[in-house]
């Protein structure tokens, strides 16, 4: 799988991951997080948003076990979890859930980033369980 290519837009994102830790977008003026990195905020349409330091951490707000590979780029993957996390922060992200029994995850499950543990996206922020750490 190919690594994203960044835009203008969301050249701050990917410049703070992770060397910087995990960060998200917040509006300069209203100070709300949000995601994806926009053009303006979408609480209060103010046009400054900066990549801020965020925890990293959230809970599963929803997720769904893939047992079929999408395409062959997943095949060696499978089972996997994807899942929507509700960041402490409030913003909603869909990554991937690591170092998890399969049959262990649920709603409300306490997640934090993680980094280069997938291969084919080392770059890319993914979730594991709070208590692997």
């Amino acid at each position: 799988m190919a690594e994203p290519t960044p835009l203008d837009l969301t050249q701050p994102w990917w410049e703070k991951h992770p060397d910087q830790g995990f960060v998200l977008p917040r509006c300069d003026s209203c100070q709300r997080f949000h995601f994806y990195p926009q053009p303006a905020c979408p609480h209060c349409g103010h046009a400054n948003c900066q990549a801020a330091p965020a925890s990293g951490r959230g809970e599963v707000y929803t997720f769904s076990i893939v047992h079929r590979a999408p395409s062959p780029a997943f095949a060696a993957d499978v089972p996997y979890a994807v899942v929507v996390v509700k960041t402490d922060e409030g913003p909603h992200l869909m990554s991937r859930l690591l170092q998890v029994d399969m049959a262990h995850i649920h709603i409300g499950m306490r997640v934090q980033v993680a980094w280069g543990l997938l291969p084919s996206h080392p770059h890319g922020p993914v979730f594991i369980p709070e208590e692997a750490v």
